[in-house]
């Protein structure tokens, strides 16, 4: 089966279509996956299990892909995907890839999926799209957990469904060279690292819960029993480098501040390591951690935070990832500014993508921009 392919835009804004030299590695955590994306002379080619799946043509002069699947790929819907968030990742700029689809079945299930819509001219993929669909990061598509009316501490809103286990997030940083992965905390797997993360004198100077390792274990356990929180586990290149509390925030203590909404979430970080602290490390775990709730339930519309209100560095990175400011709220603990980040705003933006402007070189996957 053969798929052309054209960027839509000008062919210098196109040339050259970049990916990193030792490729591009999509659908890590599907049973199709992963899929390497490689540049060669004369386009790419796409590997699974370290054996060539495709070839997708590309030049210069004529700046169109067109795919060329083996008889025996497993899935060309899936590898389509897969350069298409390839190419968008690495080529953050573009704005659309223009598809000419035979009629049939991988046309069909790509338009139903929302990888491509139709156009008077043909089809096209836009990243707004493409990045809302969860195989690519999550494995494959959640369930919509059925609506179902319950209530915490006199508050209304939905029952939350059973806690995913293990890895619940994969993706590619090309200007890091290294995967960023989420993993749900286990109690005995992570206990150690997570109580010297908070016996660090940095995080517990904000989070104020230092402990023994039955503290810790305790600590972990009552998030994982509680229905409105979710921990995780961030790693780079599987080394862990930081904790992430998710949390319903219907349920939770910021609900009552704002007119909130039965699916908006917030979050909680601590980063222990201080090796992953910094500008390229935050662009990617910050909009990676709000891609995973926006794909872990397409009725997540939201997503909040309640970060110290004089912390400014925080703030600074809210602010570059398109978080608008809302209003001061009290607790007893500690006085916070209350953010919030519409997911609309998130794909339409494209902030999934970080602005890197100011590095010394130009890293791949970095889109500049004026302002959030």
């Amino acid at each position: 089966m053969n798929l052309a392919v054209s960027a839509v835009g000008t062919a210098a804004a196109l040339d050259p279509l970049s990916l990193p030299a030792e490729g591009f590695a999509s659908h890590a955590l599907s049973s199709a996956g992963p899929l390497l994306v490689r540049g060669e002379p004369g386009g790419f080619t796409v590997e699974a299990a370290g054996r060539q799946t495709a070839r997708v043509g590309y030049s210069a002069a004529d700046p169109g892909l067109s795919f060329d699947f083996e008889a025996d790929a497993a899935s060309p819907v899936v590898i389509v995907v897969a350069v298409l968030e390839a190419l968008f990742t690495c080529n953050p700029s573009l704005p659309s890839l223009k598809i000419n689809l035979e009629a049939g079945a991988v046309r069909d299930e790509l338009l139903a999926q929302g990888a491509v819509e139709a156009q008077a001219d043909g089809f096209i993929s836009r990243p707004e799209l493409l990045f809302q669909l969860p195989a690519p990061f999550l494995g494959k598509a959640p369930p919509v957990y059925p609506e179902v009316a319950s209530f915490r501490n006199g508050v209304h809103h939905p029952q939350r469904p059973p806690k995913p286990s293990g890895t619940v997030y994969q993706r590619t940083n090309p200007w890091l060279g290294r995967a960023l992965t989420f993993h749900v905390a286990d109690p005995d797997r992570d206990l150690e690292v997570f109580n010297k993360w908070m016996n660090d004198p940095r995080v517990a100077a904000i989070w104020q819960d230092q402990g023994d390792l039955a503290f810790h274990r305790r600590f972990l356990s009552d998030r994982l029993a509680d229905p409105r929180t979710l921990p995780l586990i961030g790693s780079f290149g599987g080394t862990p480098f930081g904790y992430f509390e998710l949390y319903w925030a219907k349920e939770d203590r910021l609900g009552p501040h704002y007119d909130a909404d039965a699916y908006d979430r917030g979050w909680h970080v601590a980063i222990g390591e201080e090796v992953f602290r910094g500008k390229a490390f935050v662009s990617a775990w910050l909009p990676s951690l709000m891609h995973y709730m926006f794909l872990a339930d397409p009725r997540t519309r939201r997503i909040v935070g309640e970060p110290v209100h004089d912390h400014q560095q925080q703030i600074r990175n809210l602010d570059r990832s398109g978080f608008a400011k809302v209003k001061h709220v009290t607790f007893a603990h500690k006085r916070a500014l209350l953010v919030m980040l519409l997911r609309e705003r998130f794909f339409l933006d494209r902030l999934l993508f970080p602005d890197l402007s100011g590095s010394a070189d130009a890293p791949i996957g970095s889109l500049p921009r004026k302002s959030v």
